[in-house]
């Protein structure tokens, strides 16, 4: 049996930004991170590249987003990771002008880093996208001061910079929640057959969650997560470019189409992803539910040539929108379903659970988390203090009105069983 103060499990983006700033928060505690590798390659923030940038139409995400990105310029720890490429936007008007009059109201009039182009303005300023479809493209909106994470590098620096500090890090797969004879969570128990105890447990198990609390519990529909959050994934594949085409990509910012599709590049690979999300629904015995989990198939989890041919498909043809004949010879490396647990309107999880004393969750990240890695902890410790403001503590509870969607294009339309090929 281990014991300690502080239980987190998962190293993710939630898991391992907390692990961090609790550690500084309270440097005497024995605080304890769980997960099957530091980082998991499962793990959502786990990938050759991850967005950064400050594009909410959302006021509250703007604010934290605006102060995460100045963390990745100047901490010391993160700031190598970072690339400021800048981004764009190819949409429509509406969406752009509401991301200028957001900055707007946080930093002032005139002082939006934003701004808004034709697309035949943006075309030649940006060589890459002579050969795309912008078909449905009215106005970009653009913006230099943003750019691309070394996703999992900078998630092994933060879990190394929290083991440094005195964290304790367990190699183990999670198997279930454990309960004492009052309902209170006691800790856990791996698949490896550890148990694991805590004052406070904190669940930073992403799209793991749902199931493991069903799985924890099954005779308590008190202690799921229901209609909460659900496990998703969107598709994305690593193009190699020719060394005679990588001159064209040299200066490409990072594009988001107006179907949630968007590259990044990085050692000679570029990143497209289709973000219409599924589901992988499976029937759960014990509570007689249909719930989603990731599949079982670690490959299915990680990069791997293992995913449907209908997602490879996907992901060409995104490759094909973006770029048409303008970039020649990209071919295809490695795909990737990337899971998540997806909330009903993607505002993120962080609170106690209402049910189980000392039992906390941490996730929700719905796709838009990882690039508060530098940040998100700070709040977290906030929730276990008592000190989160009313706006946030509100947003991200447990139980709480899931109105007013980020983006409705990332709730998963279908299930990963109906896509062709598919096995």
């Amino acid at each position: 049996m281990v014991s300690g103060d502080y239980l987190i499990v998962g190293a993710g983006c939630f898991g391992a930004s907390t692990a961090l700033a609790l550690k500084k928060a309270e440097p005497e505690a024995n605080v304890i991170l769980v997960d099957r590798a530091a980082p998991s390659p499962s793990a959502a923030a786990h990938d050759l590249n991850k967005i950064i940038r400050a594009e909410y139409e959302d006021t509250m995400y703007m604010r934290l987003a605006i102060e995460a990105q100045e963390q990745w310029c100047t901490d010391p720890l993160l700031k190598s990771y970072y690339h400021e490429t800048g981004i764009l936007f190819a949409g429509i008007e509406g969406p752009g002008r509401t991301v200028i009059n957001a900055y707007e109201t946080i930093l002032g009039s005139g002082n939006s880093p934003a701004i808004l182009l034709d697309t035949e303005e943006t075309k030649a300023r940006f060589d890459v996208f002579r050969g795309c479809d912008w078909s449905d493209v009215t106005k970009c909106t653009w913006n230099p001061h943003a750019g691309w994470g070394d996703a999992a590098n900078a998630l092994q620096a933060v879990i190394q910079a929290a083991i440094e500090l005195g964290v304790k890090f367990i190699e183990g797969t999670v198997a279930k929640v454990n309960f004492d004879s009052s309902g209170r969570t006691s800790g856990i128990s791996t698949l490896e057959g550890l148990d694991i105890s805590a004052g406070k447990v904190l669940l930073c198990t992403g799209a793991q969650t749902p199931w493991l609390l069903v799985e924890s519990a099954p005779d308590r529909p008190e202690v799921h997560a229901g209609k909460r959050m659900v496990a998703a994934a969107s598709v994305m594949c690593s193009f190699k470019i020719p060394d005679d085409q990588k001159p064209k990509l040299s200066s490409a910012p990072i594009i988001v189409h107006p179907m949630g599709e968007y590259p990044g590049d990085a050692s000679g690979l570029l990143k497209c992803t289709h973000e219409r999300s599924f589901t992988h629904k499976v029937l759960h015995q014990a509570s007689k539910q249909e719930l989603s989990v990731p599949p079982s198939r670690f490959t299915q989890q990680t990069w791997s040539q293992d995913i449907p041919s209908g997602l490879k498909d996907e992901v060409a043809v995104v490759r094909n929108k973006l770029f048409g004949a303008w970039v020649e010879n990209m071919e295809a490396q490695e795909y990737r379903m990337c899971w998540d647990a997806i909330t009903p309107n993607q505002d993120w999880v962080i609170s106690a659970h209402p049910h189980v004393p000392d039992l906390y969750i941490i996730g929700g990240g719905s796709f838009h988390a990882w690039k508060f890695l530098p940040n998100v902890g700070k709040y977290v410790v906030q929730m276990l203090n008592g000190e989160l403001s009313e706006e946030l503590a509100k947003r991200w509870a447990w139980d709480r009105s899931d109105e007013g969607a980020n983006c409705v294009s990332y709730l998963p339309s279908r299930d990963l069983k109906d896509i062709p090929g598919y096995s």
